[in-house]
Formats: C-alpha cells, structure tokens, sequence
C-alpha cells in the first residue's frame, strides 16, 4: 500500500500534504482506513476539500450506481459500493474537519446527511428484497379500495435534528402508513380462477 501511495504523495500540494497529516494526526482509525486504501488519496484534492457536500449531491452519486445494481438484484454488489461509500465519505469529512477546512455545524450536517442517504439507499434494498419474498403490501381504503402502502424510515434524536457526531447512535422507527397484506399481483387487477366461476 505504501509503494502504492508514495507516486501520489510526491505529486501532492503542501496544502494537500497538511491535510493528510491532520488526517493522521487526528484519527488513527481513518488513517489505517486511508492505508489499507491508498487509491482514496485521489480524492484529496484540496479545492474540493474546501467546501461541503450537498444531500442532493450525495444522492445523485448514489443514485448512479444503486438503480442499476438493485435492478441487477446484485445484493452483495450494493451493500459492499455502499459500505465505500460511507467509508470514503466519512474520510472526506474527517479530513475537512481536522484541516479546519469547515466548520463545526457544517460538518455535523455533513455527517447527518451522508447517514440519510446510506439509511434511504438501505431501506430500498431492504424493500426490494422483502417486496421480491413477500410481496407488495397494499391496504384497502373505507370503500374497499386497495392502494400500495406507503413505507419510511425515520430518522430519531441527532440524526433527525442533523446534528449526528461521529460516534452517535442513529436512531430510526420504520413506519408504513396502514394496515394491510402483501400480494404478488395487484389486489383488484388479480385474475379470478375459472373453478370459482
């Protein structure tokens, strides 16, 4: 790994060379994370550092590659893209912070919202694949009419105040909007077996 990262560090800015050595200094977690990665180091560019991530933007990233592999049903495949996501993500913040390149509220909903779109990108996968075994829920409306049930995660405590630290506890309720039964076909559009005919 360090064969690997030393072409890279030579090429590095003193700006981008601080920021790593803050990284280091500040977390021997993350640094061992950056070792055992060193093609992470591409992502330090110290402009980028600069300024936070928006959730819309962490989202339009995740979005690119968690349609195609929920499409695929490649579970494995977007659990492990997203567990780097996180990683990477939470490096990125870690060494905003430590460079003082943001400021304490800016990276605290940093953290808030990478967790919101790691919790929304985990309830898709996890519906999709009860959805697949069970399922799509439904419930029926007072004059009988079945209509999907809506589903939600919900964030708690600091992540739903935005202001997650890096050791919090993410608190969430799954919630759904009614009562109701899963059916492989739409309720109301099932074909009804010529036997009860």
């Amino acid at each position: 790994a360090a064969a690997e990262a030393q072409p890279k560090l030579e090429q590095f800015s003193e700006e981008q060379i601080r920021i790593i050595v803050a990284l280091l200094s500040g977390s021997q977690a993350l640094g061992s994370l950056l070792a055992a990665n060193p093609q992470w180091l591409d992502s330090f560019d110290s402009e980028r550092l600069r300024h936070s991530r928006r959730a819309q933007g962490l989202r339009r990233e995740v979005e690119q590659w968690l349609r195609p592999l929920l499409a695929a049903r490649d579970y494995s495949g977007v659990s492990s893209r997203l567990r780097r996501f996180k990683q990477i993500e939470m490096l990125r913040i870690a060494a905003r912070d430590l460079a003082r390149l943001g400021g304490t509220v800016e990276i605290i909903r940093e953290i808030a919202d990478v967790a919101d779109v790691c919790l929304d990108a985990v309830g898709r996968i996890c519906r999709q694949q009860i959805t697949e075994r069970y399922g799509q829920p439904h419930h029926q409306d007072a004059e009988g009419r079945w209509h999907p049930t809506a589903f939600c995660v919900l964030g708690m405590g600091k992540l739903g105040g935005q202001e997650l630290n890096y050791s919090s506890d993410v608190d969430v309720l799954f919630i759904y909007s009614e009562e109701g039964q899963v059916f492989n076909e739409p309720p109301g559009k099932r074909k009804i077996p010529a036997s009860t005919m």
